[in-house]
């Protein structure tokens, strides 16, 4: 972190210089006049370009110093789901599926996803493109927000901008790919919200005889109301940003007039339009329903007053911090836990109640914060409450209200020791006419040295705590263990430590943990329910697995990797029918699952049923181009139905995508073969075999000296088919030796085994 403090040092005249915004600008409409008087004292070349680049540059730079360690943090969490699975951001085709069918996707988040889409196209599954766009991405939405409050003519619009640019709180977001979705839909709400003060009308000195919009302003308002829409179409935590906008209107002008309600109101239909869509997915698709989400009005307030109180404290104490908090009980509501909630509500009112003596700004401040953080208070239902309440990216917004008003109560103390250190050089003036020798000033400009050191022991403070936060994200497993060393009982911090186990091998291990979570989550939560199911079906306990993934699907049906391995066990079983029903129910339930279609298709295919294999075949191709298995099962179909010129691109894409499918070679070659094609079934063959001689020599044996493998006769037999064929009789002679030598070698090796069981 030296080169963050250099940084800082090195910066320290450009934060005087932006500090005097501390002193200068009035916060609120009352604002005394020394204030004002103190604007005209503002050195000039503060309010140039080159002192807005300046001030940009350096938020930008303490941004990218403070989460940089991130950049190697690799996939967190549900990126997978997200993202590395998601066929469908990984095809231009799938676009129509993220826009035009909700369903087809965890969140009916399109702009997130159109981006992932772009993305992959672009550094595929490579976390480190993600992970450095974010960290631009979260430098790019600060300087927005600056130019935003400066705007508004708040005097601590850099300090409070910089602050929420790099405040540990935002490392989850900026840390974890998913969270984009917050990153994007503030880099299309702040311009927004920019476009929209140049005509709302701030101070109130629009003319009555004035148009509603000029030309200019109806083509910025259009501008507006688009980016808002994307920002919806990002995240719908925007969907509240317009009343915030007439409380923000309310503070610089005392008044709302209806032209201001106006303008708003589309943008007011478009959140509340995009607020439903959110409450529907995550009950119909994620799983937000049930006895885990029904609570008590007693409880319904007791969970927003002590969320209401936990996002603040964390801005000033963060620590510690982790992924998931532990879940608070209120299961039994006690007496003194309604000074939460009670304690929550009275402040705006004591503060509104003050707002003659202190200003309405402190009031707004808090109801922005209160506003922005409405949506996840627990008073509609989403997924995340079955392990906690809170989460440091839920204030990704909301903490901007609370960090302005901390700012500025400091801008208030600084502008009175300016005013202090003015009246100090004036009493030390000599009288008029009198020939004394000027006394040294007093304070020497202290209140720009206070504001300076202030401002930055605050960034140096809080860029090393994000720069040590961003560490526990690399690699992404620390987050997991981090998270279990401060919260022991968090199920979900187990259940990831036991996935990490159980890619490694690891079963055992991941058994211990799983089963632990099981208990801890009360044996109800559908991921690790699955993640058990996975683990007995890896351990060919396929009736044991069946109940957990049957219990995983009765909360959120809409699974389609489990509806897959639900299948898969009752074939293993021999439960053909029942494993027909559940995947005939999960085509019907996700039609644009290429995943359950190939599967259908295989099921079909297998059961002697190619005319009928076909459709699902093409569907799954149709949503995922390049699926092996899809092409290459359409292809076989296609061939069994005597369509083999229809069969044979199928077959030439499915090699295309996986150029080492050993069985992709030899069916396409049996098929040219068939087809009066013997040069290029021959050809074919070949490529078996050197893919068998690269495998023999990647398990060090060449196979001389242990039996061969089927397979190394069938090519050797279709091969001497295809040279007797291509009127080779030499080269098919000699084919048919090498499969002699092999079935003797088959032979011998039979009689080996067969004397050494004996």
């Amino acid at each position: 972190m030296r080169c963050l403090g250099a940084l800082l040092w090195r910066a320290r005249y450009v934060q005087i210089g932006l500090m005097s915004e501390l002193s200068s600008l009035p916060t609120d409409p009352e604002s005394s006049s020394d204030s004002a008087a103190g604007a005209t004292e503002l050195p000039q070349a503060l309010s140039t370009p080159g002192k807005r680049t300046i001030g940009a540059v350096v938020i930008v730079l303490l941004a990218l110093v403070a989460y940089w360690p991130l950049h190697t943090a690799g996939y967190i969490w549900d990126d997978g789901g997200w993202l590395v699975h998601n066929h469908f951001v990984h095809h231009w085709r799938g676009l129509w599926n993220i826009w035009f069918n909700p369903h087809d996707s965890i969140q009916y988040y399109p702009m997130v996803f159109t981006a992932f889409n772009l993305q992959w196209h672009i550094w595929g599954g490579n976390a480190l493109g993600y992970h450095v766009l974010n960290i631009i991405m979260q430098a790019v939405n600060a300087v927005f927000l600056w130019r935003i409050l400066k705007a508004l003519k708040l005097r601590s619009a850099w300090i409070a901008a910089a602050i929420w640019a790099i405040h540990p709180v935002q490392v989850e977001t900026v840390g974890w790919v998913v969270e984009q979705k917050n990153l994007l839909s503030a880099m299309f709400l702040f311009p927004a919200v920019l476009i929209w003060t140049g005509f709302a009308d701030l101070e109130g000195k629009r003319g009555a005889g004035e148009p509603f919009l000029t030309v200019q302003q109806w083509r910025k308002y259009a501008l507006a109301t688009l980016l808002f829409v994307l920002a919806l179409c990002s995240k719908s935590d925007a969907c509240i940003v317009p009343v915030v906008l007439l409380f923000v209107l309310g503070w610089k002008r005392e008044y709302i007039k209806t032209r201001d309600v106006l303008l708003l109101l589309p943008w007011m239909v478009f959140g509340f339009l995009s607020a439903l869509m959110t409450i529907y997915i995550e009950h119909s698709q994620v799983g937000a329903k049930g006895h885990a989400f029904q609570f008590t009005i007693a409880q319904h307030l007791i969970i927003a007053g002590k969320d209401l109180w936990f996002y603040p404290f964390k801005l000033f104490w963060p620590w510690p911090m982790m992924a998931v908090y532990p879940r608070w009980h209120v299961s039994h509501v006690a007496a003194w836990e309604w000074v939460f909630p009670i304690t929550a509500f009275a402040i705006p009112l004591v503060l509104l109640a003050l707002s003659r003596k202190i200003g309405r700004g402190p009031f707004v401040a808090v109801c922005v914060y209160g506003l922005m953080i409405s949506p996840l208070l627990g008073f509609i239902a989403f997924y995340t409450e079955v392990y906690t309440f809170v989460a440091d990216h839920y204030q990704y917004l909301a903490c901007i209200g609370i960090i302005v008003l901390a700012t500025e109560v400091v801008a208030e103390v600084v502008s009175r020791v300016r005013r202090s250190d003015r009246n100090a050089e004036k009493m030390a003036l000599p009288a008029e006419g009198s020939k004394a020798p000027i006394e040294a000033k007093t304070n020497g400009g202290f209140g720009h040295r206070l504001g300076a050191a202030v401002s930055v022991l605050v960034l140096l403070a809080l860029g090393t705590m994000t720069w040590a936060q961003s560490q526990i994200y690399t690699p992404p497993l620390r987050v997991w263990t981090h998270n279990i060393k401060c919260n022991p009982d968090c199920w979900l911090a187990m259940e990831r430590v036991g996935v990490h186990e159980y890619g490694k091998g690891h079963v055992s291990a991941a058994l211990v943990l799983f089963e632990r979570a099981q208990e801890l989550s009360h044996g109800t939560n559908l991921i690790v329910n699955a993640n058990l199911g996975d683990l007995y079906r890896h351990l060919g306990q396929y009736a044991k697995a069946i109940p957990y993934y049957r219990r995983s699907l009765a909360v959120a049906g809409r699974q389609p990797p489990i509806i897959a391995h639900l299948v898969d066990c009752y074939e293993k079983v021999g439960d053909w029918r029942q494993a027909y029903i559940d995947l005939l129910h999960g085509v019907k339930l996700l039609p644009h699952s290429a995943d359950l279609q190939t599967q259908l298709a295989a099921m079909l295919a297998k059961a002697g049923h190619p005319r009928q294999a076909v459709p699902h075949f093409m569907m799954a191709v149709k949503y995922e181009p390049a699926d092996t298995r899809a092409l290459f099962g359409l292809a076989e179909s296609l061939a069994a139905l005597g369509e083999w010129q229809k069969a044979i691109p199928y077959f030439q894409r499915a090699l295309k995508a996986s150029p080492d499918f050993g069985q992709g070679h030899f069916a396409y070659g049996v098929v040219l073969l068939q087809h009066g094609q013997p040069a290029l079934a021959a050809e074919q063959f070949h490529t078996v075999l050197a893919l068998g001689r690269e495998l023999r020599v990647e398990h060090n044996t060449l196979g001389k000296h242990f039996a061969p493998d089927p397979w190394r006769i069938q090519t050797h037999q279709a091969l001497a088919a295809a040279y007797a064929a291509g009127h080779h009789p030499r080269r098919a002679a000699k084919q048919k030796a090498i499969v002699k030598r092999l079935v003797q070698r088959q032979q011998h090796w039979a009689e080996i085994k067969k004397h050494v069981n004996n």
